[in-house]
């Protein structure tokens, strides 16, 4: 990691924003609880949890200070994995933490690394000025369409993430 990255660490984590991440991870805490005090198996709060960590994770790709920052002598793409990683790894606890509070366990983060990798792809691919949307909805989109599309095929394949990370 370049000296430029390392300082703009801190500057970027007070730039980010958490509230809503850490309000989700609340809300997935009480509900895994709940799943596990009624002593239903949270497989389908899994799958929530990793379709709502995974769309916060890309949504912190969001820079208001883009065009500011353009002429730091960091690229856009190591900013990008520095916001990238302040939040995949509060994530990634979040992850365990909710995995380790199940009673039906996934097997790793694997799910929600797949969840994530699919909601960045798209989010550097997509046009600019909705990038950030059409990634951070990725997640969410596969995960509905996983749940609602009939038993067959497609709904298989979307699936994938889940079973087969």
């Amino acid at each position: 990691m370049n000296a430029a990255l390392a300082h703009a660490a801190l500057p970027t984590a007070r730039a980010v924003r958490w509230a809503p991440a850490v309000l989700l991870a609340a809300v997935l805490v009480a509900a895994t609880l709940l799943a596990r005090s009624a002593g239903r198996p949270a497989d389908v709060v899994l799958a929530i949890a990793a379709a709502g960590l995974a769309a916060t994770v890309v949504s912190g790709l969001h820079d208001p200070a883009a065009a500011m920052l353009s002429a730091v002598p960091v690229s856009l793409m190591q900013r990008r994995v520095l916001r990238l990683g302040l939040l995949g790894v509060p994530a990634l606890a979040v992850w365990f933490l909710l995995d380790s509070l199940a009673t039906a366990r996934l097997s790793g983060p694997g799910p929600l690394l797949a969840l994530t990798a699919c909601g960045v792809a798209v989010a550097l691919w997509a046009p600019p000025r909705r990038a950030v949307v059409l990634g951070a909805s990725t997640p969410v989109a596969l995960f509905a369409l996983h749940r609602f599309l009939p038993t067959g095929a497609a709904s298989e394949v979307v699936g994938w993430w889940l079973t087969e990370p």
